[in-house]
């Protein structure tokens, strides 16, 4: 079962977005709600708890976008290993250049100029 490209993102948007609000602002909310609960922020330590709470949330908008770098990365790369295994499939044989290369020919003894598909 092959998924378009377009429900991708809709799913990556629908998993991000929730993550974005519960985590990222969640995180930055959390340290201004329990300093405030706790009595530790009063109007006179306002200048202490936000930046504080700015911090925290930067800190997990960061790891939020490295969330979505990795979660894109897998979803590629498996795209990747469906098209080999199509190729294969259809007869075409692969030869391995080096961790950058891979050969790609009908034959894979034969190798011609145009051969190479690049691994990004």
């Amino acid at each position: 079962m092959t998924i378009s490209p377009q429900s991708q993102w809709i799913r990556l948007i629908q998993i991000f977005s929730a993550k974005l609000v519960l985590e990222v602002f969640g995180a930055g909310g959390a340290i201004w709600g329990f300093s405030e609960a706790v009595t530790l922020r009063t109007p006179h330590t306002v200048w202490f708890w936000r930046p504080c709470a700015a911090i925290v949330g930067t800190i997990f908008f960061v790891r939020w976008i490295l969330q979505i770098q990795d979660y894109m990365s897998e979803n590629g790369m498996e795209k990747f290993e469906m098209i080999i295994e199509q190729l294969k499939r259809r007869g075409f044989g692969f030869v391995e250049d080096d961790a950058e290369h891979l050969s790609m020919t009908e034959d894979a003894n034969h190798r011609g100029e145009n051969d190479t598909l690049l691994v990004v």
